[in-house]
């Protein structure tokens, strides 16, 4: 996936936009994907490991309501809010988010081993809004879920750029404004 960081973070660059990460199931695994890309250090603006729920809710406000429904974290809903958040505290234009089961076994909610709920929250757009992909890659092992999960994220990242407006002209810039 080196080949679509390097084109995701060019064409992040070329629209002067910042990203950051809210990630449970990959544990930092995006951001140290991302966080090779060229130009990371002016792109990519961090990303926070919300592993338990009171972490969600403290750190990027994740609604403990959404959290106390019976799928727990592992929803469109909180990947959505955790994206948000993300967004919200680090001040990015975009940003992803992951949640879900990577095994080895599932959580009392009841979600399979293998259910995965990638978002990217677009704070360029107004309103800002979110795009929640759930992917369910099966019990394949912790380590493949979590390589599936991180390339799923990318691939939502660069299909969103993608369909975004042209890049602009030479001295407009993204929200950032950097």
């Amino acid at each position: 996936m080196i080949d679509l960081v390097e084109a995701v973070m060019e064409a992040l660059e070329r629209r002067k936009w910042t990203i950051a990460c809210a990630e449970a199931c990959t544990a930092g695994r995006l951001a140290h994907a991302l966080a090779g890309g060229g130009g990371a250090s002016h792109i990519f603006l961090g990303s926070i490991v919300t592993y338990r729920p009171s972490t969600k809710t403290r750190v990027v406000s994740v609604f403990a309501e959404s959290l106390a429904r019976p799928e727990g974290a592992v929803s469109e809903d909180v990947a959505a809010q955790m994206a948000r958040g993300a967004a919200e505290l680090t001040g990015a234009d975009l940003a992803l988010a992951t949640t879900g089961v990577a095994g080895p076994a599932t959580v009392d909610e009841g979600n399979p081993i293998g259910r995965i709920f990638v978002a990217l929250h677009d704070a360029t757009e107004h309103p800002a809004r979110a795009t929640v992909r759930r992917f369910d890659f099966g019990d394949v092992g912790p380590g493949e879920v979590v390589d599936r999960a991180v390339d799923a994220a990318l691939i939502l990242l660069a299909g969103h750029i993608a369909a975004a407006a042209p890049d602009p002209r030479p001295g407009q810039q993204g929200r950032s404004g950097k």
